[in-house]
């Protein structure tokens, strides 16, 4: 840093009365200030000039919530952080200076309560993770919108340079994708995801030809929109990704196509010879096309599949030695759960046999940490962890999530019964330690490396879509908004990711994909008791019982909220209800999946959700305690005449909620689809009554402590996530007659008025 730049910020401070501690880091500085009852505001002034990035973030202990504000030089708010990430209460945001000048970083407490010490951290510039060695070429801000969804921005390169092309996203949720292309046009080289938890992006290439180059930025589906930083730099000590085109062999044969929405794969058929290994490459060469690759064996059982083959593009490569001659087909598709497009390369290859372990070696190093890497070996595990770099680690954590893991694979699979999923060649299961929260990742993640498409072991099923994964967990937990400790967020991490490994040796491309999250956040609840972190996401589900259900759309919690609907069937059935659900995701898929297991305990899919949906308004869970609200209510009904929702409406299989405030019986009716059912609710003493009511019924509130109508959608989606609105009215009117008998009933011990 400049020394007039590191003079002036002390001048200024000792001016404003702050005097904090500075010591500049290279191109940072590192503050240190307190929040105070008489001081809940401190402020420091710095320099930028136009164009100049610079990025602040505070630290501060982990009960300290902060709120960070820049302002420009003319005092107005050019940028503002409250969490730095889901969960992360201190503060960090990254601004490209419009002009040059003092501007000013203002920390505040979330509330009056948040008072005591803070770090303050300013880097002029952003990191992407480059060497010392590294010569930044370009260091911009990149806005995408529905206008230009993508950027192209030209490069001039020269051959042995090593080029890193680096995303930072700064709207939230954005999914960048980098692409190298030469000025022809021809892909070179791609990245959608950075391998770190984020959805950033970050391509390495080594320049083969000296020229002009183009570098596009664009999101992953080509539709998100957002403000994003782009570096472009050379870096001699970045280690650049395997080249495909450096195996040698002889070449079978060599295809050419499109595919889009009119034709979204593509089969060819090869003839190999007993013991004879096949490589095929895939690469789109151009639009926004993500290639994925599979091989049928001659009676069509699938035997090799590729979606990123670990190159950093989203191009595919499989490598498969046949057991015995005969006539194999190779697919090309597009990525089954996006509509990307565009022209694509086959080529079909007879290669050596080592080439199998060289593809395989790839895609298990997909994870990369940031220093000297120590390993733990178990009786079912090989942890890897590093003590240096934003990865690192102590020994005794390391030692912790070790036994952590032997203690959740003992639970959940000798103790609950679910398959042992898929070991790699050595006999273990590959598992980090890494920094996955910084910059928005989650607190820990498995990946699928390689599909296997039969589970060994289980030698009385063939699979046909298991796959292997690794697993990731985070390095420290630091800075989360959570009261739980890092040990047992720790904990509930481990016995949700490994959940998540489990499903992957029955199907790691089940159709019902609500089924991955709403199994692992329940597998917490039975398995690491008050470590569970579950009961935190069903106020995602509560809040909007209205949305068609395993539906993400508004809210990309509402699966892991809706764990409740497999302890509802768990309460009925016992929990080996839910390891069924996943043995029939090997014969089934989506809705198929679900049915038949519901169908195997005697019930249906709409008489198990309104059921759910009843338990839900009773809370009749036994962590109920834990959760954060009850099931939205919708309106009160206070009178006579027509009543509706104060909403859009109600979608497949989801409820809306009317308290009752009348005196006497009444009769209630549905103006709307044949689908749309009552259901009366009492809530007496210790026990809530359920009462199906069909399109009509009557129904007493006031012989109840607590009375509530529920409107249920029957229609099943065609498609799960296939979801529409349905209006209605309910119909109000003083009658007499006989109420009903209550069908079901549950537990009030934790229930509460609707909120």
């Amino acid at each position: 840093m400049p020394a007039r730049l590191l003079a002036s910020l002390v001048l200024l401070c000792a001016l404003l009365g702050l005097v904090p501690a500075i010591s500049a880091q290279g191109d940072e500085l590192v503050l240190e200030g307190e929040l105070t009852e008489d001081e809940s505001e401190v402020s420091f002034e710095f320099t930028l000039e136009a164009g100049q990035i610079v990025t602040v973030s505070t630290e501060a202990a982990e009960d300290m919530d902060t709120i960070l504000t820049l302002n420009d030089p003319d005092g107005e708010e050019v940028a503002r952080n409250d969490d730095e990430a889901d969960g992360i209460t201190t503060s960090r945001l990254i601004y490209v200076a419009e002009d040059s000048g003092i501007f000013t970083a203002v920390v505040t407490g979330y509330d009056e309560d948040d008072l005591g010490d803070f770090t303050l951290r300013i880097r002029f510039g952003a990191d992407f993770g480059l060497s010392e060695a590294a010569e930044p070429l370009i260091e911009q801000q990149v806005t995408l919108d529905a206008t230009d969804s993508s950027v192209e921005i030209p490069v001039d390169l020269e051959a042995g340079q090593i080029v890193v092309i680096s995303t930072l996203a700064l709207t939230a949720d954005l999914d960048t994708l980098v692409r190298l292309e030469s000025e022809d046009g021809t892909r070179l080289a791609e990245n959608d995801d950075r391998g770190d938890g984020s959805l950033n992006s970050q391509l390495i290439f080594e320049v083969l030809e000296s020229g002009p180059y183009v570098v596009t930025v664009t999101s992953y589906d080509g539709t998100g929109i957002g403000d994003l930083l782009l570096s472009v730099a050379l870096d001699p000590q970045a280690e650049p990704p395997f080249n495909f085109a450096s195996i040698e062999g002889t070449r079978i044969a060599e295809y050419s196509g499109t595919l889009d929405d009119d034709q979204t794969s593509v089969e060819y058929t090869v003839e190999l010879n007993a013991g004879q290994t096949l490589l095929a490459v895939g690469d789109a060469t151009s639009g926004d096309l993500d290639t994925v690759l599979s091989m049928n064996d001659p009676e069509g059982f699938p035997v090799a599949s590729n979606d990123d083959r670990g190159d950093g593009t989203l191009n595919s490569a499989i490598a498969y030695t046949a057991p015995a001659a005969g006539v194999y087909t190779v697919v090309i598709e597009r990525f089954p759960r996006s509509d990307s497009s565009g022209d694509f390369q086959l080529v079909l290859s007879s290669v050596d046999a080592s080439v199998v372990g060289v593809l395989l070696e790839l895609l298990d190093t997909t994870v990369t940490l940031s220093g000297p890497v120590e390993i733990i070996e178990t009786a079912n595990y090989r942890l890897h962890y590093t003590l240096e770099g934003r990865d690192a680690t102590t020994p005794e954590y390391a030692q912790e999530v070790a036994d952590t893991l032997e203690e959740i694979y003992d639970v959940q699979v000798n103790q609950m019964g679910w398959r042992e999923p898929v070991r790699d060649d050595t006999g273990l299961y590959p598992a980090y330690i890494a920094d996955t929260i910084s910059d928005g990742g989650a607190l820990g993640y498995a990946k699928t490396v390689v599909v296997t498409f039969d589970n060994p072991n289980s030698a009385d099923i063939r699979e046909e879509q298991a796959a292997r994964a690794v697993f990731v967990i985070d390095n420290d937990f630091a800075g989360l908004d959570k009261e739980a400790s890092a040990s047992s967020l720790m904990r509930a991490t481990i016995t949700h990711e490994f959940n998540h490994i489990i499903q992957f040796g029955y199907d790691h491309q089940e159709g019902l994909a609500w089924m991955f999250e709403s199994t692992a956040s329940w597998i917490e609840t039975v398995t690491v008791g008050n470590d569970q972190d579950a009961t935190d996401y069903v106020t995602s589900d509560f809040e909007v019982p209205e949305l068609c259900f395993t539906t993400n759309e508004q809210d990309g919690y509402l699966a892991y909220g809706q764990w409740t609907f497999l302890q509802s069937l768990a309460d009925q059935y016992g929990e080996s209800v839910v390891v069924r659900l996943w043995e029939n995701s090997v014969p089934y898929d989506g809705w198929e999946t679900l049915t038949q297991t519901l169908d195997s305990v005697g019930t249906t899919l709409p008489a198990a959700i309104e059921r759910w949906r009843v338990q839900n308004f009773a809370r009749a869970y036994d962590l109920a305690p834990f959760f954060e609200r009850t099931v939205w209510l919708e309106n009160t009904i206070t009178e006579t005449g027509a009543w509706t929702f104060t909403g859009a409406g109600i979608q497949e299989l989801g409820a809306n909620y009317y308290a009752l405030d009348l005196n006497g019986p009444h009769g209630f009716s549905l103006d709307g689809e044949e689908s749309l059912q009552l259901v009366a609710l009492g809530v007496t003493g210790d026990t809530v009554e359920a009462i199906p009511l069909g399109s009509k019924g009557i129904f007493d509130g006031s012989a109840y402590d607590y009375a509530a109508l529920m409107v249920f959608n029957t229609t099943v989606p065609k498609e799960p996530g296939d979801c529409g609105l349905t209006d209605y009215e309910i119909r109000v009117v003083e009658t007499s007659g006989e109420v009903p008998a209550a069908a079901y009933t549950f537990s009030a011990e934790h229930f509460e008025p609707l909120q």
